[in-house]
Protein backbone atom coordinates (compact mmCIF):
# COMPACT_ATOMS: atom_id res chain seq x y z
CA UNK A 1 0.00 0.00 0.00
CA UNK A 2 2.54 2.46 0.59
CA UNK A 3 4.07 2.16 -2.74
CA UNK A 4 0.54 2.75 -4.33
CA UNK A 5 0.40 5.71 -2.41
CA UNK A 6 3.62 6.99 -3.61
CA UNK A 7 2.83 6.20 -6.98
CA UNK A 8 -0.33 8.00 -6.92
CA UNK A 9 1.50 10.60 -5.32
CA UNK A 10 4.05 11.14 -8.13
CA UNK A 11 1.55 10.63 -10.89
CA UNK A 12 -0.17 13.62 -9.26
CA UNK A 13 2.88 15.77 -9.06
CA UNK A 14 3.91 15.39 -12.37
CA UNK A 15 0.30 16.36 -13.70
CA UNK A 16 0.55 19.27 -11.73
CA UNK A 17 3.86 20.49 -13.18
CA UNK A 18 3.05 19.76 -16.80
CA UNK A 19 -0.26 21.19 -16.55
CA UNK A 20 1.00 24.81 -15.81
CA UNK A 21 2.99 25.04 -19.27
CA UNK A 22 0.65 26.07 -22.16
CA UNK A 23 1.24 23.94 -25.28
CA UNK A 24 -0.75 27.06 -27.01
CA UNK A 25 1.33 29.28 -29.63
CA UNK A 26 1.88 32.71 -28.04
CA UNK A 27 -0.23 35.21 -28.95
CA UNK A 28 1.26 38.71 -30.16
CA UNK A 29 -0.84 41.46 -30.50
CA UNK A 30 -0.76 42.95 -34.31
CA UNK A 31 -0.75 46.45 -32.91
CA UNK A 32 2.37 46.23 -31.09
CA UNK A 33 3.90 44.20 -33.96
CA UNK A 34 3.66 47.32 -35.95
CA UNK A 35 4.51 49.61 -33.56
CA UNK A 36 7.96 47.50 -33.27
CA UNK A 37 8.93 47.88 -36.79
CA UNK A 38 10.70 50.88 -37.61
CA UNK A 39 9.61 53.36 -40.98
CA UNK A 40 12.04 53.37 -43.51
CA UNK A 41 14.62 55.62 -43.79
CA UNK A 42 13.92 58.04 -46.71
CA UNK A 43 16.06 60.89 -45.82
CA UNK A 44 18.50 60.39 -49.28
CA UNK A 45 15.83 60.41 -51.04
CA UNK A 46 15.59 63.26 -53.44
CA UNK A 47 12.12 64.64 -54.03
CA UNK A 48 11.44 66.08 -57.35
CA UNK A 49 11.59 69.48 -57.64
CA UNK A 50 8.56 71.64 -59.70
CA UNK A 51 9.20 72.45 -63.16
CA UNK A 52 9.33 76.28 -63.52
CA UNK A 53 6.71 77.55 -65.55
CA UNK A 54 7.36 79.29 -68.67
CA UNK A 55 5.20 81.97 -70.49
CA UNK A 56 3.77 81.93 -74.25
CA UNK A 57 6.59 84.48 -74.73
CA UNK A 58 9.45 82.90 -73.27
CA UNK A 59 8.31 79.41 -74.95
CA UNK A 60 8.72 80.89 -78.35
CA UNK A 61 12.03 82.44 -77.27
CA UNK A 62 12.74 79.01 -76.89
CA UNK A 63 11.29 77.20 -79.45
CA UNK A 64 13.13 79.66 -81.87
CA UNK A 65 16.96 78.38 -80.36
CA UNK A 66 17.44 81.61 -78.44
CA UNK A 67 19.77 82.26 -75.11
CA UNK A 68 19.46 84.25 -71.89
CA UNK A 69 22.15 87.26 -72.72
CA UNK A 70 23.27 87.30 -69.50
CA UNK A 71 24.79 83.74 -69.49
CA UNK A 72 27.55 85.85 -71.49
CA UNK A 73 27.95 88.28 -69.03
CA UNK A 74 26.29 88.09 -65.49
CA UNK A 75 27.03 92.27 -65.54
CA UNK A 76 24.12 93.01 -68.08
CA UNK A 77 21.03 93.96 -66.16
CA UNK A 78 17.83 93.82 -67.81
CA UNK A 79 14.52 95.41 -67.47
CA UNK A 80 12.05 94.43 -70.18
CA UNK A 81 9.93 97.12 -70.80
CA UNK A 82 7.15 95.30 -73.29
CA UNK A 83 6.55 92.84 -69.89
CA UNK A 84 5.56 95.66 -67.94
CA UNK A 85 3.13 98.88 -68.16
CA UNK A 86 6.33 101.21 -68.87
CA UNK A 87 6.12 101.71 -72.47
CA UNK A 88 4.42 103.45 -75.10
CA UNK A 89 1.77 101.19 -75.52
CA UNK A 90 0.67 101.31 -71.81
CA UNK A 91 0.08 97.80 -71.63
CA UNK A 92 2.45 94.73 -70.68
CA UNK A 93 2.34 92.50 -74.24
CA UNK A 94 4.95 90.50 -73.22
CA UNK A 95 3.89 88.40 -70.12
CA UNK A 96 5.97 86.96 -67.39
CA UNK A 97 9.32 87.09 -68.59
CA UNK A 98 12.70 88.52 -66.65
CA UNK A 99 15.32 87.25 -69.49
CA UNK A 100 16.42 88.59 -72.42
CA UNK A 101 17.03 86.45 -75.70
CA UNK A 102 18.70 86.67 -78.53
CA UNK A 103 20.24 84.40 -81.38
CA UNK A 104 23.73 83.08 -79.66
CA UNK A 105 26.51 84.93 -82.02
CA UNK A 106 23.84 88.43 -80.88
CA UNK A 107 24.44 87.54 -77.57
CA UNK A 108 28.08 86.85 -77.67
CA UNK A 109 28.72 90.21 -79.29
CA UNK A 110 26.66 91.46 -76.24
CA UNK A 111 28.68 89.76 -73.72
CA UNK A 112 31.73 91.48 -75.34
CA UNK A 113 30.42 95.24 -75.66
CA UNK A 114 30.37 94.65 -71.47
CA UNK A 115 33.54 93.40 -71.68
CA UNK A 116 34.28 96.61 -72.93
CA UNK A 117 32.94 98.35 -70.90
CA UNK A 118 34.34 96.76 -68.04
CA UNK A 119 37.76 97.44 -69.56
CA UNK A 120 37.18 101.25 -70.84
CA UNK A 121 34.65 102.11 -68.37
CA UNK A 122 34.62 100.12 -64.82
CA UNK A 123 31.17 100.84 -63.48
CA UNK A 124 29.30 101.30 -66.54
CA UNK A 125 26.55 98.34 -67.23
CA UNK A 126 24.41 98.00 -70.17
CA UNK A 127 20.89 97.43 -69.44
CA UNK A 128 18.94 96.01 -71.58
CA UNK A 129 15.13 97.36 -72.45
CA UNK A 130 14.13 94.90 -76.02
CA UNK A 131 15.50 92.05 -77.49
CA UNK A 132 13.61 88.91 -78.94
CA UNK A 133 10.40 90.33 -79.74
CA UNK A 134 7.38 88.02 -81.03
CA UNK A 135 5.47 89.20 -84.01
CA UNK A 136 2.71 89.22 -82.32
CA UNK A 137 3.71 91.47 -80.23
CA UNK A 138 5.51 93.69 -83.22
CA UNK A 139 1.64 93.08 -84.65
CA UNK A 140 0.31 95.39 -81.67
CA UNK A 141 2.93 97.74 -81.60
CA UNK A 142 2.55 98.50 -85.34
CA UNK A 143 -1.57 99.03 -85.28
CA UNK A 144 -1.01 101.10 -81.87
CA UNK A 145 1.24 103.91 -84.12
CA UNK A 146 -1.10 106.39 -85.28
CA UNK A 147 1.22 108.11 -87.63
CA UNK A 148 1.46 107.82 -91.61
CA UNK A 149 3.53 104.89 -93.10
CA UNK A 150 6.45 106.61 -94.09
CA UNK A 151 7.06 108.45 -90.41
CA UNK A 152 5.44 104.81 -88.24
CA UNK A 153 8.48 102.78 -90.14
CA UNK A 154 11.12 105.08 -88.63
CA UNK A 155 10.18 103.90 -85.20
CA UNK A 156 8.22 100.24 -85.71
CA UNK A 157 9.15 98.08 -88.11
CA UNK A 158 6.36 97.07 -90.16
CA UNK A 159 5.39 93.20 -89.01
CA UNK A 160 5.14 92.12 -92.31
CA UNK A 161 8.66 92.30 -93.41
CA UNK A 162 10.12 91.02 -89.89
CA UNK A 163 11.97 93.23 -87.72
CA UNK A 164 15.07 92.32 -86.89
CA UNK A 165 13.84 91.87 -83.21
CA UNK A 166 11.42 89.29 -84.72
CA UNK A 167 14.98 87.35 -85.32
CA UNK A 168 16.62 87.87 -82.06
CA UNK A 169 19.45 90.13 -83.81
CA UNK A 170 17.97 93.72 -82.52
CA UNK A 171 18.76 94.91 -78.80
CA UNK A 172 17.44 98.24 -77.27
CA UNK A 173 19.28 99.14 -74.18
CA UNK A 174 20.90 101.85 -72.31
CA UNK A 175 23.69 102.23 -69.75
CA UNK A 176 23.65 102.19 -65.81
CA UNK A 177 26.31 103.56 -63.15
CA UNK A 178 27.48 101.66 -60.55
CA UNK A 179 24.90 102.11 -58.32
CA UNK A 180 22.20 101.18 -61.08
CA UNK A 181 21.04 104.05 -62.46
CA UNK A 182 20.54 105.27 -65.82
CA UNK A 183 23.03 107.56 -67.42
CA UNK A 184 21.18 110.57 -68.97
CA UNK A 185 20.69 110.42 -72.68
CA UNK A 186 18.84 113.38 -73.42
CA UNK A 187 15.21 111.05 -73.76
CA UNK A 188 13.69 108.13 -72.70
CA UNK A 189 13.18 104.85 -74.41
CA UNK A 190 10.83 104.47 -77.89
CA UNK A 191 10.39 108.54 -77.28
CA UNK A 192 9.38 109.36 -81.13
CA UNK A 193 10.69 113.30 -81.33
CA UNK A 194 13.74 114.03 -83.48
CA UNK A 195 15.97 115.02 -80.57
CA UNK A 196 15.82 110.94 -79.58
CA UNK A 197 17.15 110.76 -83.30
CA UNK A 198 21.06 110.04 -83.57
CA UNK A 199 21.01 112.15 -87.14
CA UNK A 200 20.00 115.31 -85.33
CA UNK A 201 22.12 115.21 -82.55
CA UNK A 202 24.45 117.79 -83.98
CA UNK A 203 21.14 120.09 -84.42
CA UNK A 204 19.67 119.55 -80.86
CA UNK A 205 23.04 120.12 -79.22
CA UNK A 206 23.44 123.48 -80.75
CA UNK A 207 20.09 124.23 -79.98
CA UNK A 208 20.82 123.22 -76.08
CA UNK A 209 18.14 120.67 -76.77
CA UNK A 210 20.51 117.69 -76.26
CA UNK A 211 23.45 119.26 -73.81
CA UNK A 212 27.27 117.97 -73.77
CA UNK A 213 26.98 115.28 -71.48
CA UNK A 214 23.69 113.58 -72.53
CA UNK A 215 25.93 113.53 -75.71
CA UNK A 216 28.74 111.88 -74.11
CA UNK A 217 26.85 108.86 -72.93
CA UNK A 218 25.02 108.18 -76.41
CA UNK A 219 28.76 108.17 -77.55
CA UNK A 220 30.04 105.95 -75.00
CA UNK A 221 27.28 103.45 -75.94
CA UNK A 222 27.60 103.84 -79.15
CA UNK A 223 31.37 103.65 -79.37
CA UNK A 224 30.82 100.24 -77.30
CA UNK A 225 28.36 98.68 -79.56
CA UNK A 226 30.30 99.76 -82.54
CA UNK A 227 33.31 97.80 -81.22
CA UNK A 228 31.38 94.35 -80.16
CA UNK A 229 29.99 94.55 -84.31
CA UNK A 230 26.76 96.38 -83.57
CA UNK A 231 25.43 99.03 -85.88
CA UNK A 232 22.89 101.63 -84.38
CA UNK A 233 19.47 102.44 -85.77
CA UNK A 234 19.60 105.98 -87.17
CA UNK A 235 16.06 107.14 -86.27
CA UNK A 236 16.68 105.49 -82.08
CA UNK A 237 20.02 106.02 -80.24
CA UNK A 238 18.94 102.99 -78.00
CA UNK A 239 18.21 100.55 -81.07
CA UNK A 240 21.42 98.59 -82.34
CA UNK A 241 21.54 95.64 -84.66
CA UNK A 242 23.45 92.78 -84.53
CA UNK A 243 23.63 91.56 -88.74
CA UNK A 244 21.15 93.22 -91.80
CA UNK A 245 17.85 91.79 -92.37
CA UNK A 246 18.67 89.17 -95.34
CA UNK A 247 21.33 87.89 -93.22
CA UNK A 248 19.19 87.41 -90.16
CA UNK A 249 16.24 85.76 -92.46
CA UNK A 250 18.69 82.95 -93.80
CA UNK A 251 20.39 82.22 -90.61
CA UNK A 252 17.98 82.50 -88.62
CA UNK A 253 13.86 81.85 -87.02
CA UNK A 254 11.49 84.10 -86.77
CA UNK A 255 9.70 84.45 -83.11
CA UNK A 256 6.44 83.74 -83.77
Amino acid sequence: MPNKAFGTALILLASILFGCQSHEPRHVDAPQLRDSVSAPDRSDVKQAKPLPTVSLTERSMLLAGLVDVKLYHPNIQVNLRYATTDNFLNQNIYGTINSAYMTKPCAQKLGHAQQILDSVHPGLNLLVWDAARPVRCQQLMWDAVDFPIEERVKYVSNPANRSLHNFGCAVDLTLTDSNGQQLDMGTGFDDFDTLAQPVYESRCLLSGALNEEQLTNRKILRSTMQKAGFRQLPSEWWHYNCCSREYASEHFSVVE
